[in-house]
């Protein structure tokens, strides 16, 4: 085990002769999922210790065309879904010219061949940026060639941008501040500023003829939250933003990772899973200057810092474990990142 079993025993049971915390312990192998993985398959914290996807899970993964390295799949008439099993993004074909939204770079050139494939002789006019990180959109190199394309982009993104630009992410055309409707071929789109994820802005996309709603770095379909809530920089705006979401009325959820395109069902399931790590988090915040005061008797007032971490990390793995045991049947990766939800939301309480 790491430094951090060591401590945590030492502080509450040699020091104080009282119980263990409460781990993420897996039953049937008794490791801590908040430990360092080990690739080595007989360690104590093998990944091998770790639940599989679930069958369900499995059974939605898109399969990869080898010709083109990419998923393509027409979900509603002229409206695309594309993945490589990491990233998506989609693209409209209308009688005016295709839309693009977001651009990774991990299939840059593909998603242009497919573009061409599913739509040929089609221009492609827009570029629609989710928000400004280089792995959702820093692909653009691979529509620079294109003569007047707009690349449309929330203001504050287009701001962040011209102070710290980014390689393939091509420079905004037209900005806009909170809302934008578009026309195009006849097609309504809806754009929407707003903050969960990125440090400026957010942008959700929303085509209602398609009931398709866009919102990148949210929710992974069938799995638990990647990493501090998708590596969100406002955990609040993240708690807050399933409201948001489900006021639309959609049918297809696009979040920008793993290879499956999400329903409401699943923007749902990732709403009850948040909502409960948070709300077992505010269930232990109030015993949380107890853990600190048990740290500090423990290093007789000597190491704060040590302390502290004893407190934040007790809480974070009773938390964990209660929400692996509820979820762990419900969502693929729970055991892989609850530990994360639960200290990102500790440290969160701590500070609000």
């Amino acid at each position: 085990m790491r430094t951090f079993l060591s401590i945590t025993s030492i502080v509450c049971c040699a020091f104080l002769g009282g119980a263990a915390p409460v781990l993420a312990e897996s039953e049937s192998t008794g490791h801590i999922t908040a430990n360092t993985i080990s690739l080595q398959p007989n360690h104590p914290d093998s990944f091998r210790h770790f639940a599989p996807e679930l069958p369900e899970m499995r059974a939605r993964v898109s399969q990869i065309n080898t010709e083109f390295g990419v998923h393509l799949n027409e979900i509603e008439p002229g409206l695309f879904f594309v993945t490589d099993q990491i990233y998506q993004s989609a693209f409209l074909v209308t009688d005016d010219g295709v839309v693009v939204f977001d651009a990774p770079p991990s299939y840059a050139q593909p998603l242009r061949s497919v573009i061409e494939m599913a739509a040929p002789d089609v221009a492609i006019t827009h570029l629609i940026m989710s928000h400004g990180h280089s792995d959702h959109n820093g692909g653009g190199y691979a529509f620079a060639d294109i003569a007047d394309l707009t690349i449309i982009v929330a203001k504050d993104v287009a701001d962040t941008l011209a102070a710290h630009p980014l390689p393939g992410i091509l420079a905004p055309t037209r900005t806009f501040d909170e809302k934008l409707s578009l026309l195009i071929g006849g097609v309504p789109i809806e754009l929407q500023s707003t903050h969960f994820h990125a440090e400026d802005t957010d942008v959700m996309i929303y085509l209602p003829e398609q009931k398709f709603l866009i919102a990148i770095d949210t929710i992974t379909p069938g799995e638990a939250p990647f990493m501090n809530f998708g590596a969100t920089t406002n955990v609040s705006a993240y708690f807050n933003s399933f409201d948001t979401f489900l006021a639309y009325d959609f049918e297809h959820f696009l979040s920008g990772h793993v290879s499956v395109l999400g329903t409401r069902a699943d923007v749902i399931a990732s709403r009850d899973y948040s909502w409960d790590v948070r709300d077992t988090v505010a269930g232990l915040m109030p015993s949380f200057h107890e853990r600190m005061m048990q740290g500090l008797t423990a290093v007789e007032f000597q190491n704060a810092n040590l302390a502290y971490r004893y407190a934040i990390e007790s809480i974070r793995d009773a938390c964990a474990a209660a929400v692996i045991d509820r979820w762990q049947n419900k969502l693929s990766v729970v055991d892989l990142w609850a530990d994360s939800h639960c200290e990102t939301t500790a440290l969160y309480n701590v500070m609000h």
